[in-house]
Parts: structure tokens; sequence; C-alpha cells
């Protein structure tokens, strides 16, 4: 649980560090610009460093910016949209169509081929290839074919990224409530 040791300490640093910030530029504003400006700020500033800190504890806080790995999951995801093998470039049109649907059943007639296909229609091979790049990066090699003709039609490599956070969650109705939650990043090089 080494973790939440930084999810309050490095909020707590920049809220301390910001505050520190707010002092000194109240203490130069009153030497360069006399008294009359520096009251002002002296009440200003620090109010501005808790919200902040505030908004860090309230809306979520996530290490996965300073955290190497998720660079190096970016960088995968870029380099997966490059290494994408298509087999059948009708199947391949027809699948982005339906995934980019929001509707449900999601169905589209293809005007070219004079047939309707169905999300269904199409799956994954059962025997997809799972590896562990590092403790949070997990790489997923994909074959998708349609079921009709059992021709696979796309290859693609697929990662997700785990991370760890503090979220605010709840409602109204329910309350609200810290969620130690643990999250997870998709993304497919199609």
């Amino acid at each position: 649980m080494w973790f939440l040791f930084f999810f309050i300490v490095i909020p707590l640093v920049l809220f301390v560090g910001l505050y520190l910030f707010s002092v000194i530029v109240i203490f130069l504003i009153n030497k360069i610009l006399h008294k009359k400006y520096s009251q002002y700020l002296s009440l200003i500033l620090p109010c501005l460093s808790s919200i902040f800190y505030f908004m860090l504890i309230m809306g979520g806080i996530s290490l996965k910016s300073i955290d190497p790995q998720y660079y190096e999951f970016k960088r995968l995801c870029e380099n997966a949209k490059n290494k994408k093998m298509v087999y059948d470039e009708e199947l391949y049109r027809i699948y982005k169509t339906l995934d980019g649907q929001t509707s449900y059943p999601k169905t589209y007639y293809d005007e070219k081929m004079q047939q309707k296909y169905l999300m269904t229609d199409f799956r994954k091979k059962d025997d997809s290839q799972q590896q562990e790049i590092s403790s949070r990066i997990i790489e997923l090699q994909n074959i998708l074919y349609y079921i009709h003709n059992d021709n696979p039609f796309l290859y693609y490599k697929q990662y997700y990224y785990r991370y760890y956070g503090i979220f605010l969650k709840g409602d109204e109705g329910a309350g609200w409530y810290i969620d130690f939650d643990r999250k997870r990043l998709e993304c497919k090089g199609y």
C-alpha cells in the first residue's frame, strides 16, 4: 500500500509548495509595491493554494502521469497502429463501421456486398496470445475473423495499462465515498 502514501504526500507537498510560493510573492510585492497590494494577496494566494489542494484530493489522484510505464504504454499504442495486418479490406471496412456505432444491436447493410452484417458475426480467435511486458502493461495479439467463412481478416495488437488512484465516487442519494480503485486503460491497434 505504498502508493497510498504518495497519494497523500504528493498533493500535500504541492499544497505546501504553492503556499510557500504565495508567501514569497506576498513578501516581494510588499517590498516592491508597498503594503497596499500585499493585504489583498495575503488573503487570495493562500486560499488559492487550499482550493488547489482540495481539487487534487476530491478530483481523483492518479500517479500515471509520473509513471514511466504509462509513457511506455502510450508509445506502444502508437506503434501498434502501424503494425496491424489487414487480410481482407472489405471485411475490415465493415468491421470498423460496426465498431464505430453506438446503437444496439450493431447492424450494417453494405451496398457493395448486398448483405447485412451484425457485430456478432465477427469474433476473436480464442487462442489470443497474452504477454506481460511489465508489471502494469499487458499485450494481447488478436486475430479477428468472420464466422461465416472462418477466414481471418485482421491481425492487431491490444495493450492494457493498470494504474491505481484515489477517486471520489457516489451521488447525492447514495452518498459520497472515496474509492481506492484500480483502473485500466486500453488501446487497440486497429
